[in-house]
């Protein structure tokens, strides 16, 4: 008849034999997925990093466009108000030039 006695050699032997292949699966099986896993992990976050970087420069590049348009938009503002002030001024000029035109060819007329 058969019976389940273990000496204590039996149960180290077993334990070594289960650690050392459980040590050998981890490192070949599992070690390189985690490091494939960090690699992948390290280059997923460059790629984001270059891509933030990316819309980081073209939100300062945008709004420098925005900040220069509005500048030359307030500058273009003041330009129109300028000429058209000095438009003004010659077309009050032009209405008195032709008002002193038509009393002078008026005086004229009568004295003639």
């Amino acid at each position: 008849m058969w019976t389940w006695q273990f000496e204590l050699n039996d149960i180290l032997t077993t334990l070594t034999i289960v650690s050392i292949v459980a040590g050998l699966t981890y490192k070949v099986l599992v070690l390189p997925l985690l490091e494939k896993r960090d690699l992948q992990h390290l280059q997923d976050t460059l790629v984001f990093q270059e891509k933030m970087g990316v819309l980081t420069e073209t939100l300062n590049d945008l709004k420098n466009e925005i900040k220069l348009s509005r500048e030359e938009r307030v500058k273009a503002y003041t330009e129109h108000v300028k000429l058209a002030t000095r438009v003004k001024g010659m077309e009050s000029r032009i209405d008195e030039l032709k008002e002193e035109f038509h009393e002078h060819t008026a005086k004229s007329h009568q004295y003639s």
